[in-house]
Formats: C-alpha cells, structure tokens, sequence
C-alpha cells in the first residue's frame, strides 16, 4: 500500500522541478534582458516604495477576511487576522506542500468558536471568490476604458476578464440563494452530517444576505487590494527599465498575470507566471513582462520575509494548528464523497 505522505512529497517535489524548469527557461530566454536591467543599475527606492505599497495591499486582504468573518458573529480579534494572515501568507508562498494558509484560519476560528466549522470554511471561501471578483473586475472595467485604442489580443483579454466576473458572480449568486440548498438537503435526508453541513450552510447563506453591504465593501477593498498589486507591478517595471507602456495598459494585464500565480505549482506558480506575463505583456509592447513578473516576484518574497517572521514567533502554535489542519482535511474527506455522491449506501 503506497504511503499517503510519501506520495504528497513526490507530487511536491515534481511540481518544484516543474516550476524551477519553467523559470530557467524564462531566464535563459530573457538573459539578455536581464543583463541589460543590471546593466543600468535598477532604482532601488521604487522597489522600496513598491514593498511598502505590497505590504499595504498584503494587510488590506487580511482585514477583507476579518470583516467577512465578523459579518457571521465570530469573536474574532483584528490582531488575530493580521496573524493568521502572515502565518497564512507562509504557508501558501514559502512553505511548499504545507498545509493551505486557508485551512490553518478555518482551524484557528474553529477552535475559538467550537461547532462553527461552516461558518469559519464559508468566511475563508467566499474571501477567495471576492478576491478573484475585484481582481477581474478592476481588469474589466479599466479595459472598457482602453477598448476604443486596443487591438484584438488586448480586447480577447478583457472579455476573458468579464467573463470571469460573470463566472464568479454566479457562483456568489448561488452560494447567497438558500433555497438553492433544499433539493441537496433532500437528497441527503439519509446522510446526518452531510445534512447538518447543507442546513448550516443554509443559515450562513442567510446570514451574508443580510450583510450585502459588507459583501460590497469587501468587493471595492478587493479591487483596491489589487489595485494596489499594479501599481507595485509598475513600479517594479519603471526601476528595471525605466520606460514601459503606459498605467492604463498594466491595469488590463497586470490583473491576468496574477491571476495565473493561482496556479498549484510551487511559491506561487513560480516559473509559469514568468512564461504567462511575458506573452501578456508581449501584447502592449512591455520590454519583458518575464522579467517583470521577476521583479514583482522579489517584492513577494521579501513580504515572506516579514511573514516568515511572525510565523516562527508563533511556531509552536502554528505547529498545533498545523497538526490540528491536517486532521481537519482527513475529516472533510468523508463528508466530500457523500456530497459527490449522496444516494450511495453508507460507508463500510
């Protein structure tokens, strides 16, 4: 029988090899670049007033999930969310197949609300929906600005945008329509804690539909958020070259670049990023969108460097939330099957 762990460090460290082949490929592509950015020595004060401006969108999103996770009563602390959210923020970035960031706050929020576990899941998912809502739609609108004057390529990206908003707005849509839940409630008549979970997650459904103003807010202070993230992207790029296309044009491609450090490789899709921001950015006629995303890159990792700091100031309590995550993830397994399959006879 093949070893669980085992296995999760295989897959880990093929996708580390993945991610580090795709950026020696973008290095080696971009040499010249790179040599010619060094060349002319970078300024370095906007890479420092681009860290401090990361660091201000970096903290804006801790305080987006504080605020969803207050809209449902949990007696959560701010100083608890920048935490979390640091603590997170290692775990996502620098800490390669570790626990998600996301499931060590649905812990953390479980253990100080005992029996709330859908409302704490339901804060950190729907915190995940409306960063990718401000995201696209902050590339959306700014793209309907810039549609007279693009060509084809950029008007492909912005209806991609929209189509992105109209996808996650459907899905926020059904997550804050409870009805929706009944014929699953149903079907899980036979199912106890599959039911309990859809029940709770009809009263949490409830319970956001009341606070919509608070939705909106956390929708503008995403697309602030990101706003934020391109304005850093662009002064990265007037450091490293020192002319590049104009702030309008980062606003419709900056939002699709990020997007794509999604992707599950290793410290943030680190490799494809550099390959997917250099054919974007190819497009308004950037220097080199690779080395770009390079730059953008070394922000990130000095903003780790502050997170990896709070986190081995709390080492041994990340290390029982880590422990107390992973038990988590093998609870959820079970109800997940049932939720795929819920007219399957019970489990042996």
């Amino acid at each position: 029988m093949n070893d669980p762990k085992k296995r999760s460090w295989k897959t880990q460290a093929l996708l580390t090899a993945i991610a580090l082949a795709l950026l020696a490929l973008a290095v080696y592509k971009n040499r010249g670049k790179i040599q010619d950015v060094f060349a002319r020595t970078p300024d370095y004060r906007l890479f420092a007033i681009a860290f401090f401006v990361y660091m201000a969108a970096l903290l804006s999103t801790f305080y987006r999930w504080y605020l969803l996770a207050r809209a449902v009563d949990f007696p959560f602390k701010i100083r608890d969310a920048f935490r979390l959210g640091f603590i997170g923020n290692v775990f996502n970035l620098v800490i390669p197949g570790a626990v998600g960031g996301d499931l060590i706050k649905v812990v953390f929020l479980c253990r100080e609300q005992p029996g709330a576990r859908t409302e704490a899941v339901a804060s950190v998912v729907l915190d995940r929906l409306i960063g990718l809502l401000g995201l696209f739609l902050l590339g959306g609108i700014i793209g309907l600005t810039a549609w007279p004057g693009a060509g084809f390529e950029v008007r492909l990206m912005i209806g991609l945008a929209w189509l992105a908003v109209l996808g996650v707005s459907t899905l926020l849509a059904i997550a804050f329509t409870p009805g929706l839940y009944q014929p699953l409630i149903r079907l899980a008549s036979n199912r106890q804690k599959l039911k309990s979970i859809l029940e709770k997650l009809v009263e949490v459904a409830s319970v956001y539909r009341t606070k919509l103003k608070v939705v909106a807010a956390t929708i503008a202070m995403a697309m602030g958020n990101h706003s934020l993230n391109v304005i850093v992207f662009y002064l990265v790029g007037l450091s490293l070259f020192g002319s590049i296309p104009s702030f309008a044009s980062h606003f419709v491609i900056v939002p699709l670049a990020l997007f794509s450090t999604a992707v599950p490789l290793p410290f943030g899709a680190l490799g494809l990023s550099e390959q997917i921001s250099d054919r974007l950015f190819d497009v308004v006629g950037h220097p080199s969108g690779a080395v770009a995303m390079m730059g953008f890159r070394v922000i990130m990792y000095a903003a780790g460097l502050v997170s990896l700091v709070i986190y081995l100031i709390n080492i041994q309590r990340v290390r029982d939330l880590s422990t107390a995550a992973a038990s988590e993830a093998a609870d959820a397994i079970e109800p997940a099957a049932e939720a795929a399959n819920p007219l399957a006879g019970e489990p042996a």
